[in-house]
């Protein structure tokens, strides 16, 4: 009984590792990034974040002078980024409203919040990845985690 408990425990993680992904359900959501600690003088001015088992459906909107780039190979990882094009484009507020439910994405499992296992032979947290910030004393690179991403569950793409 214990045995078979385990073996519940770690299949989804052993699907993993061996490339197949529990695909029974599926969910879809509108994916914001923000939460992101700043001081009065500091301003967003680009993210990067490497993503692990995200299918990306859609990028439904683009912040205005910013580039966003969203996608993923032939295996599980991916990425999402994006860069504003000068300091008037700048965010300088922790969750700023452009970054708020922008790009649709499917997840097929829960969200991991940390690595397992040895880096390259493991499983990589959903989320990881740096915000750049532009600070009075120069540009300064803060981590980013599941913390800084909200999942809003979602069919399709918020109507303007």
């Amino acid at each position: 009984m214990v045995e078979r408990m385990r073996m519940k425990r770690l299949l989804p993680l052993a699907l993993l590792l061996i490339g197949a992904a529990p695909s029974d359900h599926p969910r879809s959501y509108l994916l914001s990034v923000g939460n992101i600690p700043l001081s009065d003088t500091e301003s967003i001015e680009a993210f990067s974040v490497k993503t692990w088992g995200v299918e990306f459906e859609a990028v439904c909107r683009i912040p205005p002078g910013w580039r966003i780039r969203a996608g993923s190979s032939a295996t599980p990882d991916g990425e999402i980024a994006g860069i504003g094009s000068q300091g008037v484009t700048w965010f300088n507020t922790a969750s700023p409203k452009a970054l708020q439910s922008f790009i649709l994405v499917t997840l097929h499992g829960a969200v991991q919040k940390e690595d397992i296992g040895v880096p390259g032979n493991g499983v990589p947290a959903t989320f990881k990845g740096t915000v750049t910030i532009s600070t009075d004393d120069g540009d300064v690179d803060r981590p980013l985690t599941h913390r800084n991403i909200r999942l809003t569950p979602a069919r399709r793409c918020p109507v303007r």
